[in-house]
Order: structure tokens, then sequence, then C-alpha cells
């Protein structure tokens, strides 16, 4: 009997290793990069409308390995603007959610960081990424310490962006 049972183990995760790396390779070679490649400089990012700046943000994440979904609704996003989950070892995953923020000069403040924290929690996810084309107050950088929540200002966009093109 235990001999059956590590064939059917055994079988099930040679079927799910061949599944994750068919996902993988499907992932990289669909991915074209078209925003990515077009808005890859500072004054670009800044005058893109807001709709593209959340589907780049959503192409950017899904370059790094991330399954990205952009949420369902044309108003209010209720602080979401993409969700978002990275798989791990065998069922495990990380899932996370993201906040962009396309503003041509203006700081992205501590309120904005206090309610994805808050959004944290209420949707129990792990990770909280809050992207800008600008960058964060003082305040931001030491509320978002150590709580898992990523702040990533336009210098850092730039070079996430650059590491792809």
């Amino acid at each position: 009997m235990n001999e059956i049972l590590y064939k059917v183990l055994a079988f099930v995760l040679i079927l799910y290793i061949g599944i994750e790396f068919i996902l993988l390779i499907t992932s990289f070679f669909s991915s074209k990069s078209s925003l990515i490649k077009h808005y890859n400089t500072i004054n670009k990012l800044k005058r893109m409308p807001w709709q593209k700046f959340e589907h780049l943000c959503m192409e950017l994440f899904s370059h790094y390995g991330w399954s990205v979904k952009g949420h369902d609704q044309t108003g209010a996003d209720g602080g979401v603007d993409i969700w978002m989950y990275k798989r791990r070892l065998f069922f495990f995953k990380t899932k996370a959610i993201v906040q962009c923020k396309r503003y041509a000069n203006t700081y992205v403040g501590v309120s904005v960081v206090r309610e994805m924290y808050g959004l944290k929690y209420e949707y129990g996810v792990d990770e909280v990424y809050i992207v800008t084309t600008s960058g964060f107050t003082k305040d931001s950088y030491d509320f978002a310490k150590n709580k898992k929540i990523f702040l990533i200002n336009i210098n850092e966009l730039i070079k996430l962006i650059n590491n792809i093109v």
C-alpha cells in the first residue's frame, strides 16, 4: 500500500513541477513590455495618464515574476489598484496589493501608507507596494519600516524599468 502511495505522490509532484515550468515559460514569452519600453524616462512617466501608469505597474510586476490582476471597478478602487501573488515552494504563495500614484510633483504622504497598512490586514495579504512617479515623505518611510510595505519612488521605478529594457 505504501508503494502505491509513494508512486501517486511522486506523480503529483512531477505533474506540479511540470505545470509550474510551463507557466513560467508562458509568462516569460508572453510579456511584451510595450508600456515599459515606451515610458522609460522620468518625464514620460510623469506625463502619462494614470490608467496607463497602473497598466505599466502591472506589466512591471508581471515581469518580476508576479501574477497580477487589476481591480474590476471603473470608479473608486478602495485603495487597491493591483492584486498580485507570487508562487513560492509548492502550493505556498505570497499575496500582495499595490497602490499606484502617478503624481507630477506631489510627494506621497503617510496617510496613504497608513491606509495601505490597514488594507494589508483587511485583505489578509503579505506585502504592500506603493509605486509613485514622485517621492515619499520622511514620515511615509518611517511608518513603512519593518511592516512589509515597500515604497517605490520615481528613481527606483526607473531602475526597475531599466533592468528590463
